[in-house]
């Protein structure tokens, strides 16, 4: 009964498995600084309200996850002491530059907060807790909020809230994947790994402009996203652009891209933005298909096609008084109310938001679908599970009533005695097929080092990005006048400006590389096991075992009971499976190397700490591989012994057993045969 206690072990581990670690959904909202991701989240989540406080800077871009408890949480992570001594030296270099004027703001910030980093970055972590929902509300500010006393130590914060809506959701207000902070832009792409769904926002005034088409086309992680959302953000900023008071006087009548009304620059807007979706998208891929890229990556950026327009500010002034208004919303009502002769019909237009949170339903309702079929899937499995082994449990007692009716005590001792005199026979012959195996091991184990070596060399190259600068240069000019003595020697300055090309690496590409080439390279020493470990050529071989030492043909010997017997201990056979963590190696790369890299001696910098990180994943898979491989083959040595004992101790076990059971014959058989009627019962109620 040993294989129905391991099918039940193994339904509990899974399903607490998927109800422990699979049951959220996440959901991540992604796009440069100032795309409006607070903003559109505060809108979807908290009805308008700015829990979410608004990054206006780099300095104020925290990573903020949202999940259910029943207890009201902020977990903060600080940055590592290494990284904030990567910040402070970037503080220290006066470039008018994002990475360092980014540093100099954090670090400026907490010299006014007067805080003393040292203590909370050494201890990496704090965990808060508070008595309501209210109260983590209104000491959120402080770690995430832009003047907040901590927020320039924090790297990453989540909340725990006791609010239903959150249940089985993960979701996440990403810095943006251009944040200038390497730390957090790992932080941000370590979950991005396991979104299911991203909203992607762009912002409709510059909408899929270049920045944007490289964060979602290039640097966006595909893994695992099955649905993504594209949102044009602040629609209202987009509209505004083409909207004029009509003069009466013009002679050239309206012109197609502007309007004098809400509804029509609407329309005029989002047919443009459609359009360049569509155009990005049908251009990318394109490159994709003849790039040989997944159906499942093409299928998610095609999603893109249609976006979405939206503004958070818009919606959120529907049905609000006017003296109610924030600043920024009484400027968006003036530059408006002169185009509306509806205002709060023409802000519902222009919020779109009704359609965000009915495709925020839809997915949610997805969700359920997709959890309520993998949790489905547990029952067919198992019961087919079931049905293997207790087939497996009928064949042996029907073999065994067969025996008993065919053969009596003296038939089944001269069978014992003729297994008994091929053991020694047997014997070598199981050590052989297993001696071939362990060969066939150590062969496909120098194959698989090989191909890790050059694996490796696939991934030390760091592509080259390409940016421009403008250059401010000036030369002089001469006002001499050889009819002006006066003027001569005298002369003034010409500025001018002219934009240069360069190339440049960054270290999320190298830190890329290095991750890629883990998981590669962590498959292909699995597959050194797959490859030499083949089961079913295992177990034809050791059933050749007993067809070479019995006679087959002899009505003596069943070989249908030895092939069960020889299953089942083959089917014990497992491979291992192998894990790296590369976290200390990319926090590495990423504490060392921030912005963008120009000079040659960086770039070398940059791909030498690449190189030598591959070295070291290298070095320890194959210390890893020799490890396992010497304890497979020990494992082998063990599993040729339990085939033995299989086909010789066990058969001779049974044969006694039925010997004995000869001494009340019919009894046994009945017994068998009440047995066989259980197990086949049991067999028809499984569907």
């Amino acid at each position: 009964m040993k294989g129905l206690k391991k099918l039940a072990d193994n339904f509990k581990l899974k399903t607490e498995d998927f109800y422990r670690e699979n049951r959220k959904l996440n959901i991540g909202v992604v796009g440069q600084v100032k795309a409006g991701k607070s903003s559109f989240l505060n809108t979807l989540l908290f009805n308008g309200q700015e829990i979410l406080p608004k990054a206006s800077t780099p300095k104020t871009a925290t990573l903020t996850k949202m999940e259910y408890s029943d207890r009201n949480i902020i977990q903060i992570e600080y940055y590592s002491p290494e990284e904030w001594e990567v910040l402070e030296e970037n503080a220290a270099v006066d470039l008018d530059d994002e990475i360092y004027t980014s540093a100099r703001e954090i670090v400026d910030m907490v010299r006014r907060n007067g805080v003393e980093p040292l203590s909370y970055l050494t201890k990496g972590y704090d965990q808060i807790e508070f008595g309501s929902y209210n109260d983590l509300i209104a000491s959120l500010n402080a770690y995430v909020g832009e003047d907040g006393k901590y927020t320039p130590i924090v790297k990453a914060v989540t909340l725990y809230l006791n609010k239903e809506e959150f249940k089985g959701l993960s979701i996440v207000d990403t810095p943006g994947l251009n944040d200038p902070i390497a730390s957090r832009t790992i932080r941000t792409k370590e979950f991005m790994e396991v979104c299911d769904v991203v909203f992607f926002l762009s912002q409709s005034g510059s909408f899929l402009d270049k920045s944007d088409w490289i964060l979602l086309s290039s640097q966006l992680p595909q893994k695992g996203v099955k649905k993504l959302v594209l949102i044009a953000s602040k629609y209202d900023s987009g509209i505004r652009d083409i909207l004029r008071v009509q003069d009466e006087d013009d002679i050239f009548g309206e012109d197609e891209n502007t309007a004098d009304n809400i509804p029509k620059a609407c329309k005029i807007i989002r047919k443009k933005l459609k359009r360049r979706a569509r155009s990005k998208v049908e251009e990318f891929v394109s490159d994709l298909q003849a790039r040989g890229s997944s159906p499942e990556l093409i299928e998610v950026i095609k999603q893109c096609a249609d976006p979405i327009m939206v503004s958070s500010l818009a919606y959120n002034m529907i049905g609000k008084p006017i003296a109610d208004f924030s600043s920024e919303e009484l400027n968006v009502y003036a530059a408006l109310k002169q185009f509306s002769d509806d205002m709060d019909s023409d802000l519902k237009l222009l919020g779109n938001f009704d359609e965000v949170k009915s495709l925020f339903s839809d997915v949610v309702a997805e969700k359920e679908n997709i959890l309520a079929q993998k949790a489905k899937s547990f029952i067919p499995t198992a019961r087919e599970e079931l049905k293997g082994i207790l087939l497996t449990y009928l064949e042996k007692t029907q073999k065994k009533v067969q025996i008993l009716e065919k053969n009596d005590r003296e038939q089944l001792e001269e069978q014992k005695k003729a297994i008994e005199s091929q053991m020694g026979s047997i014997r070598a012959d199981i050590a052989h097929v297993f001696g071939e195996l362990t060969a066939k091991l150590e062969s496909e184990k120098a194959a698989g080092i090989r191909e890790l070596r050059d694996t490796g060399k696939d991934y030390l190259s760091i592509k080259d990005r390409t940016g421009t600068k403008v250059i401010h240069d000036s030369y002089r000019v001469s006002d001499s006048k050889w009819y002006k003595p006066w003027t001569w020697g005298s002369s003034h300055i010409e500025h001018y400006t002219y934009e240069e090309h360069y190339s440049y690496c960054i270290a999320a590409d190298a830190i890329e590389n290095l991750r890629k080439y883990s998981i590669e390279a962590c498959n292909q020493v699995e597959e050194v096991f797959s490859e030499a470990v083949q089961i079913k050529e295992i177990k034809r071989k050791l059933l050749n075992v007993v067809v070479d030492n019995f006679d087959m043909g002899d009505a003596e010997y069943d070989s249908s009971l030895f092939r069960i017997m020889i299953e089942e201990t083959v089917s014990t056979i497992t491979f291992p499976v192998f894990e790296m963590d590369i976290s200390d190696a990319m926090n590495g790369i990423a504490g060392k190397f921030n912005g963008e890299l120009v000079s040659a001696r960086e770039k070398t910098e940059l791909s030498t700490a690449l190189s030598r990180a591959i070295s070291r994943i290298y070095d320890e898979l194959c210390n890893q591989l020799e490890t396992r491989v010497a304890d497979f083959k020990k494992k082998m040595s063990t599993t040729g012994q339990k085939v033995e004992e299989s086909l010789l101790t066990n058969i001779i076990s049974e044969f006694e057993t039925l010997s004995d059971q000869c001494t009340n014959k019919e009894k046994e058989i009945a017994d068998y045969k009440a047995y066989a009627v259980l197990l086949q019962s049991e067999l028809d109620k499984i569907k």
